[in-house]
């Protein structure tokens, strides 16, 4: 099973000795979110967490690394034309191998950053057909090299894919709702499951708190379910039901004996105003000793055929090196 670690903007000292550190503990690879600023008030976002423009970092971690995997989790193309977001992805391939490149895409969902480029936030539906859009012409140009489409939202005519990579980089999607995995199946090589439709959508004035008891209450009966509507998909529109690769971005990892586990489960339900539960069966959050979270992931391995993990960059360093060595390499 392959490991990933989020990232966030540094300064290039600390960048690399991050960069050193992830391959030195063994993971595949990183990804880097990419967003303007999370949080913050609307009048004044002083305090908001800034974000880091992710292809710029990405060039400067495959320059410190000759075998670490990059991409972003994900782009947004709600703000551009995806062609632009594309050939970004391109160029990376072309510098360091597209067997390297997990080229991210997605529709955008904090409202905060559309309104703070003057920009109406689309409804989910209209940014579905346009993140739709987006990743046929994706997959069109990394298969083909060349691509048209009128589409309502993303047009292209007679559009080469420059440059033009010996390696095209993989299509990687996020998200969880039934249009995404139909998407998925259809042109994905990559998806990172977050949640599901069945366990709700994000709402109300704190996203962010939202999505954590929408994955806090995501199951793994769910996510096989999830697994299986994309194979299913993958294999009406003729495409190999294992042409996408399925990864969890697992939020919490807390070595703990098998007596605590349940408290601990209820304490991180309770923190994200959920009430409390083990998460014995949520695939966000492991819980116990080594051999309990392998035992974890191996079931997950033979369920919904999980092949990667990915783990945020706020996760302790001490947990992440014990995780690695104790875990990952033995699965």
């Amino acid at each position: 099973m392959d490991a990933f670690f989020t990232l966030r903007g540094a300064p290039l000292d600390e960048l690399r000795a991050r960069v050193a550190w992830v391959e030195n503990i063994g993971a595949a690879g990183i990804l880097i979110p990419d967003h303007l600023f999370t949080g913050g008030q609307a009048a004044d976002r002083s305090d908001a967490r800034r974000g880091s423009d992710p292809i710029v970092l990405l060039a400067a971690v495959a320059s410190l690394s000759q075998h670490l995997k990059v991409g972003t989790s994900v782009s947004n193309i709600g703000f551009l034309h995806p062609a632009l977001v594309i050939r970004q992805f391109a160029q990376l391939a072309v510098l360091i191998g597209g067997e390297r490149v997990l080229a991210g895409l997605g529709a955008g969902w904090n409202r905060q950053e559309f309104e703070a480029l003057g920009m109406p936030m689309p409804a989910f539906a209209q940014r579905m057909d346009r993140l739709e859009e987006a990743a046929r012409l994706t997959r069109d140009l990394f298969d083909h090299g060349l691509a048209s489409l009128e589409g309502a939202h993303v047009v292209a005519r007679a559009l080469p894919l420059g440059p033009l990579p010996e390696t095209p980089p993989r299509l990687f999607l996020g998200g969880g709702s039934d249009r995404i995995l139909d998407i998925a199946g259809r042109y994905a090589d990559a998806l990172d499951l977050n949640g599901t439709s069945q366990a709700g959508a994000l709402r109300g004035p704190n996203l962010g708190l939202a999505d954590q008891q929408r994955r806090l209450s995501t199951t793994v009966n769910g996510l096989e379910r999830s697994v299986k509507r994309v194979k299913e998909v993958a294999a009406t529109v003729g495409r190999s039901p294992t042409a996408v690769t399925i990864s969890v971005l697992i939020n919490h990892v807390v070595f703990c004996s098998e007596s605590e586990r349940i408290e601990q489960g209820e304490r991180i339900s309770t923190a994200a105003d959920l009430a409390p539960t083990s998460l014995a069966d949520c695939p966000y959050v492991l819980l116990g000793e080594p051999e309990r979270m392998i035992e974890t992931l191996r079931e997950r391995q033979e369920r919904f055929d999980l092949k990667a993990v990915l783990l945020m960059s706020t996760l302790p360093t001490d947990t992440a090196e014990r995780f690695m060595a104790e875990v990952v390499t033995r699965l």
